[in-house]
């Protein structure tokens, strides 16, 4: 599973990215949640650093100011052609794949919206409107985040927002885009009769009834936890947190 931001092809109004950059730095909780999934990689890496998981992509001119500031990143090159082409076909003419060069040369201040953003996507209810956070499902085996909710910061929340808000005022296609990937959630979440997890801008959380869009207040430690993590919690290591 690769996690990718969906884009519109862009309008040219100048992304003050260095700016908008500085408003989005905050890590998502105040441990290294890198540190707590990569344990549970073969490759002891972090699976959002991991290009086997998590191909981030990049608009290009995010990409020509980044590529301008750092040489952390590079084009994306896997082995197998075929995988490249397949997920090349998946973007818009206007976004790049990238690599960097792995999270223990990470340069925070030149991470993409990809890395900030991960886990979470902005969810938009069904006239439209952005309502805060909600999380890649695809991920939910994977990443300690979506199963550890509670950790979430206050200040990672309201720069998440912000940085949103900002960004669709300069790219308003991206925002329908994020209208269609929420409806799909809606969809695929309908399908499995399952709720959609909210963190809702207004700092409270809530599960969200697809068919209908109704929200009902939940408290962030209410939340499952998926896969290893599910065991984890049963059953502790005598170095893991909860």
């Amino acid at each position: 599973m690769r996690y990718m931001v969906s884009s519109a092809i862009m309008n040219r109004l100048a992304i003050p990215y260095k700016f908008l950059f500085s408003q989005f730095h905050s890590p998502i909780c105040d441990l290294n949640c890198g540190d707590k999934c990569a344990p549970y990689n073969e490759l002891g890496v972090p699976f959002c650093c991991d290009t086997s998981h998590v191909v981030p992509s990049a608009y290009m001119d995010e990409w020509n100011y980044l590529d301008l500031k750092t040489d952390l990143w590079h084009e994306w090159c896997p082995a197998d052609k075929r995988v490249y082409n397949e997920l090349m076909s998946t973007i818009p003419a206007d976004q790049i794949l990238l690599e960097c060069q792995g999270h223990e040369n990470c340069q925070r201040e030149y991470r993409t919206i990809t890395c900030r953003s991960f886990p979470f996507f902005p969810y938009l209810d069904l006239d439209g409107k952005f309502l805060g956070m909600s999380y890649y499902w695809e991920y939910e085996d994977r990443c300690w985040v979506i199963s550890n909710l509670g950790c979430v910061s206050k200040q990672y929340r309201e720069q998440f927002i912000y940085f949103y808000d900002q960004l669709f005022s300069y790219l308003p296609d991206e925002l329908m885009n994020y209208r269609h990937h929420s409806i799909l959630a809606r969809r695929i979440h309908g399908r499995k009769r399952k709720a959609i997890t909210l963190l809702h801008r207004n700092g409270y959380d809530y599960k969200i009834t697809p068919k209908n869009g109704r929200m009902r207040l939940v408290g962030i430690n209410r939340y499952p936890k998926f896969g290893v993590y599910k065991i984890a919690s049963i059953i502790p290591y005598s170095n893991e947190i909860e």
